[in-house]
């Protein structure tokens, strides 16, 4: 059997790519920068370049404000990537990256419920397999390092990864009603910057931003925000939320190679050896898809 890539599968891959450099970004950004602060800065930094993208490119339609699941979106992105940073600021990168990428076993509970996905035999052993990869890598297979860091910051990123599987399985079925990938994205950036602003205003401690600081705020805004979203609901809206976030699982593979060029964390055999499982578990989802092709007709 041919294992193709499709062109659903190519973007997730890219977003997973430019995902995996942002924990290394944000792990420098809340050091630099307010967590709750660094958290509206990526948001509304990008927010009006996908608005002008949107009209320009898209067709534009104001009514997706009127829409309920938007808000939603943007209030679970916003606590996502807020939770995120603050629990960044309380524990290690690599309980982060264990943590909240455990999320795929959730969006395949959730999937099956709310948008009627079949888990096959493929999507379990990809689970499996995936996860396997994912607890190998980020903790060097040494399960003790995942109490090392901080309780209270490891439960907070926990809860990050729980929101954003209720954020993947939502958006989802949002694209199942509105399929225009680049107004969807920009639409749910904007609301996000509006249901990140009381936060920021309630619990930022400072609004201080270094040059450094601004800078680090302008590469995951624009790239690790805007770049990576985009592509991600383009992969998407061509994929199930469950083998969409299976695919999703290669960033961890990419924030262990990034930590190592930018951080000079050197790799181990551990990370090889889970980055060939969670590889693999890109293949197995991979092979599902393509053989449901074939049965079906599709070349």
């Amino acid at each position: 059997m041919r294992l193709r890539v499709d062109r659903y599968e190519a973007f997730l891959i890219l977003s997973s790519f430019i995902w995996g450099t942002s924990f290394v970004a944000s792990k420098i950004g809340v050091g630099q920068v307010d967590p709750y602060f660094f958290a509206l800065l990526r948001f509304a930094i990008v927010a009006p370049v996908l608005i002008i993208l949107a009209y320009l490119l898209s067709d534009f339609d104001t009514s997706i404000y009127k829409d309920k699941i938007i808000w939603g979106l943007g209030l679970l992105n916003a606590l996502g990537l807020i939770m995120q940073n603050v629990g960044m600021t309380q524990t290690t990168a690599t309980n982060a990256v264990l943590l909240i990428d455990i999320n795929v076993v959730y969006v395949a509970l959730l999937a099956s419920v709310v948008l009627g996905e079949r888990i096959t035999r493929f999507t379990l052993v990809g689970l499996g397999i995936g996860l396997v990869g994912i607890v190998i890598v980020a903790t060097g297979g040494d399960l003790s390092q995942i109490v090392s860091g901080s309780f209270v910051g490891n439960i907070i990123v926990l809860m990050a990864g729980v929101i954003w599987a209720f954020y993947i399985v939502y958006q989802k079925k949002a694209l199942n009603k509105r399929p225009d990938a680049l107004m969807m994205t920009s639409a749910v950036i904007v609301t996000s910057v509006v249901c990140c602003l009381p936060f920021t205003l309630l619990f930022a401690d400072s609004y201080e931003l270094s040059t450094s600081g601004l800078f680090t705020a302008l590469y995951v805004a624009l790239i690790c925000t805007g770049a990576a979203f985009l592509l991600y609901v383009m992969g998407l809206k061509g994929k199930g939320a469950t083998d969409s976030s299976i695919i999703l699982l290669l960033e961890i593979v990419f924030a262990m190679i990034f930590a190592f060029l930018i951080l000079s964390e050197s790799p181990t055999l551990a990370t090889a050896i889970g980055g060939a499982f969670i590889v693999l578990a890109i293949v197995v989802v991979s092979m599902q898809e393509n053989g449901s092709k074939k049965r079906n007709g599709a070349g």
